[in-house]
């Protein structure tokens, strides 16, 4: 269930205008995007530490991801959120979920190995198409875990704050 997105809500004391100036000072400035090579350029760069980054979209979204030194994170889970004006602060709502690009190298994968498999199976070499079986299922496990999802929840409830809590959609 990790391709699932999970709904977030934090409440902060902070006001929007604070909120942002934070994200602005506090982030490293780097949007992924399908361009795996801006993202490799950006992992070497800050290879040697463990950082947050992300941007802010427009005046009221951003994103938060956390990357951890010599790593090579770039698909991992991230926050995609926007923040509300709230009476004296913000209510910070979003999603944790992956980027893009991550989704589409899974479904890309998913099609190669599969049509590998097939024409094993039509070839009736049997062991070849489970070892295609054994290899998806390696990859998307690859893909797909990740434990960002805590580190990125502690920066956002590290601004000051009352409330906290999963909307329930999606799991972890």
């Amino acid at each position: 269930m990790a391709i699932l997105p999970v709904s977030y809500e934090y409440r902060t004391t902070l006001s929007p205008k604070q909120l942002a100036r934070r994200l602005d000072k506090e982030l490293i400035e780097h949007r992924p995007s399908l361009n795996i090579m801006a993202q490799g350029r950006f992992m070497r760069a800050h290879k040697f530490e463990s950082c947050y980054y992300g941007c802010r979209t427009s005046s009221e979204d951003f994103r938060v991801f956390h990357h951890t030194a010599k790593k090579r994170d770039g698909g991992s889970t991230g926050f995609y959120g926007k923040m509300i004006p709230e009476g004296s602060g913000t209510l910070i709502r979003g999603s944790f979920r992956k980027p893009v690009y991550t989704y589409v190298f899974a479904a890309v994968w998913t099609v190669v190995i599969l049509l590998l498999a097939l024409m094993s199976a039509g070839l009736k070499e049997w062991a070849a198409a489970g070892a295609f079986a054994v290899l998806w299922a390696a990859g998307a496990f690859l893909m797909l875990k990740d434990n960002k999802k805590s580190a990125v929840r502690a920066y956002i409830e590290s601004l000051p704050g009352a409330e906290t809590g999963d909307t329930g959609e999606g799991t972890e």
